[in-house]
């Protein structure tokens, strides 16, 4: 894998204009009320209030975020958009309700899944269920890990499908990691009832845990925070260890615009190898890197 400056590679240059209406001033003043609206909307909105919705109340209310989302914004409307002040007021407001809202989601597949006589089934019927998979199946192409790794997924949520993706697919041994001591119960009872508690362990803890557990490439969710603090942590962890791979996801394009995504000052002590960008309705740019130091790496 060839190293790539994963945040430069976007740098404008007139040839990224070619066939392009150049009126993105025009796309800015289109976009902006509906940024503007959905934040109005969702202010409306308490935790309580979004957590009494039915699953399928809730994933209307996201669908509309959702497209905004999958808007096709080059890096100069991007960045026209974010030096929109009122735009940058709304954006905590956005990205709390994304966290909020995957997290309540997954809430609701796991109690459908604790109930259901076929869970393998039911999983299927999550309707980000095939971005998981194509998310997925693009990491493991694009690292090329074995079966004979063990991964650890730090952020991995009340239903970890990641892991239960990698697992079923390319029978990958997990171990996953979330703070919360009640999310950490109903994932370990969504693992139990799909059969898979041999494979994937999941244990409570934070990037501290990491330098506890056995693992051979790590991999950080979207929205597992703090970013820079899990990075460092990672660096000091591996200097006393073999260096392994880390894998995180991050927001790209309009995306980038909405969610937080990962910034350069939160990966020093990192060098990045590989990014796979989206395909389709997939949310997350998948970015691989190593630390920066001499020793050679472990092989995926």
């Amino acid at each position: 894998m060839h190293e790539i400056n994963f945040f430069h590679e976007h740098e404008l240059k007139e040839h990224d204009f070619d066939g392009c209406c150049k009126d993105c001033q025009n796309s800015l003043a289109i976009i902006k009320p509906h940024i503007m609206g959905f934040a109005q909307k969702i202010k409306t909105y308490s935790y309580e209030k979004l957590n009494a919705l039915s699953a399928r109340e809730l994933y209307q209310l996201y669908q509309i975020l959702d497209d905004l989302a999958h808007m096709d914004a080059g890096p100069h409307l991007s960045g026209l958009l974010l030096a929109e002040r009122q735009i940058r007021e709304v954006l905590p407001t956005i990205r709390s309700y994304y966290t909020t809202f995957f997290n309540i989601h997954e809430r609701h597949l796991a109690k459908e899944l604790l109930k259901s006589p076929d869970p393998w089934k039911q999983i299927k019927t999550f309707p980000l269920y095939p971005r998981y998979e194509a998310l997925v199946k693009n990491q493991i192409n694009a690292m090329h890990i074995s079966s004979e790794k063990r991964l650890a997924f730090l952020g991995s949520g009340p239903v970890p499908l990641s892991l239960i993706l990698l697992n079923r697919f390319f029978g990958i041994p997990c171990v996953g990691i979330d703070s919360d001591a009640e999310t950490v119960e109903i994932s370990r009872q969504v693992i139990r009832c799909l059969g898979l508690e041999k494979e994937i362990e999941i244990v409570q803890g934070d990037d501290a845990t990491l330098g506890d557990l056995n693992w051979d490439v790590v991999l950080v969710a979207a929205l597992a925070e703090p970013k820079a603090r899990i990075f460092s942590q990672l660096i000091n962890i591996m200097a006393d260890r073999e260096p392994s791979p880390v894998v995180f996801r991050t927001y790209t394009g309009m995306r980038a615009v909405l969610y937080k995504p990962v910034q350069p000052e939160d990966i020093k002590g990192f060098k990045i190898v590989k990014a796979v960008p989206p395909t389709g309705r997939v949310n997350n740019t998948t970015v691989f890197m190593l630390p920066t130091n001499d020793r050679p790496a472990k092989h995926l």
